[in-house]
């Protein structure tokens, strides 16, 4: 029997998870187990998930808070390997592109543990992301590498993944596609208007600088003057936030779950994020998309036409959602393939 170790540490990661998890589970050669390295703690970003998307409880969480990323990724790594020793016939299966993601690569490798990486082979050639370091580390790393479209297997391929580099690379479509396919949206408490733009912030290079966060905001205030914006508030960004004293002016909620964000993706008029995950669920409803990135994850979303990038200054945010009107989203084009990721990478762990 193979046993699959899923590592996991935030509300993305969970998500993906989540349809994985369920599709194993109908196997029986397929034995699983869930290690939680603590990168997202609160019950907002974290149990949340697990009761609305049926994940069951992690066999271990290792509650790692407070902690620098250098420092958060050691201890998780210390951490992930001393279980790997442990087990036997095990592989090692992460998601994205995160801290936890890091750790528990360098943990596998240094055991022995088969790794293997699903969302591989996003590239935007910014390495003072720290996401773009984990990807490009966890990649090299792994022994399987399954990849979400074309474009990130071509970008494997071309720095020599299968041929110089010993690594078996799979284009399996997207979790996060077979996730928006299956779950039903979810009921929202609050009173929202009729039109609204729904917005998520969360990134650090769009927090870490008071500049670019107050550029946003006073950018998403004035939209708001003519057409509602509702933002769930990350509990970062809402540190953030109070810390440089922005005054927020639409409408700001609490985090919501998977199914809520789903029904706020299907109602909103368009989206304005700085996430790789929100983008992407965008396109999975058929909104256009503004996305506050230097680099975008995605820019497949892009030359799809059904999305453009803008940098963190107010002028610039203001005049690109004023070009969305002119999009002329492709939203027909299967770029994150067909919602049978899972299928696909349950088929390969299991014969490989």
């Amino acid at each position: 029997m193979r046993k699959i170790i899923h590592i996991v540490g935030n509300r993305p990661q969970l998500i993906k998870l989540a349809v994985l998890h369920q599709y194993l589970s109908l196997h029986s050669d397929v034995q699983q187990s869930i290690i939680h390295t603590g990168q997202h703690y609160s019950y907002s970003m974290n149990e949340l998930f697990f009761e609305e998307l049926s994940i069951p409880t992690p066999d271990i969480n290792f509650n790692i808070q407070h902690s620098s990323p250098n420092g958060f990724i050691g201890l998780a790594a210390d951490a992930l390997q001393q279980f790997f020793v442990k087990e036997q016939n095990a592989a090692a299966f992460v998601y994205g592109d995160t801290n936890s993601t890091l750790a528990a690569a360098l943990a596998a490798t240094r055991t022995h543990t088969p790794l293997l990486h699903f969302e591989a082979g996003v590239r935007t050639g910014d390495n003072s992301m720290p996401e773009e370091i984990n990807r490009l580390l966890t990649d090299r790393l792994a022994n399987i590498n399954f990849c979400c479209t074309q474009n990130n297997l071509n970008n494997l391929l071309a720095e020599g993944y299968g041929s110089s580099i010993p690594c078996k690379t799979i284009l399996s479509g997207d979790l996060m596609l077979d996730a928006f396919l299956k779950i039903a949206p979810g009921k929202i408490s609050t009173q929202l208007p009729d039109e609204f733009i729904l917005c998520t912030i969360h990134r650090a290079a769009n927090l870490s600088d008071k500049n670019n966060l107050a550029h946003i905001i006073d950018a998403l205030n004035q939209l708001h003057q003519q057409t509602a914006v509702v933002m769930p508030i990350h509990p970062h960004t809402q540190k953030k936030i109070e810390s440089y004293g922005l005054a927020i002016e639409f409408i700001a909620l609490p985090p919501v779950g998977y199914p809520q964000m789903k029904s706020l993706l299907q109602r909103a008029v368009f989206v304005i994020t700085d996430s790789g995950g929100t983008s992407r669920e965008a396109y999975f409803s058929n909104k256009p998309s503004l996305i506050i990135m230097n680099k975008p994850f995605w820019p497949e979303i892009i030359e799809a036409g059904c999305a453009l990038q803008s940098i963190a200054h107010k002028n610039e945010i203001l005049k690109n959602v004023q070009l969305l009107n002119n999009l002329p989203l492709h939203f027909n084009s299967a770029i994150f393939g067909n919602g049978n990721a899972a299928a696909s990478i349950g088929a390969n762990i299991r014969v490989s």
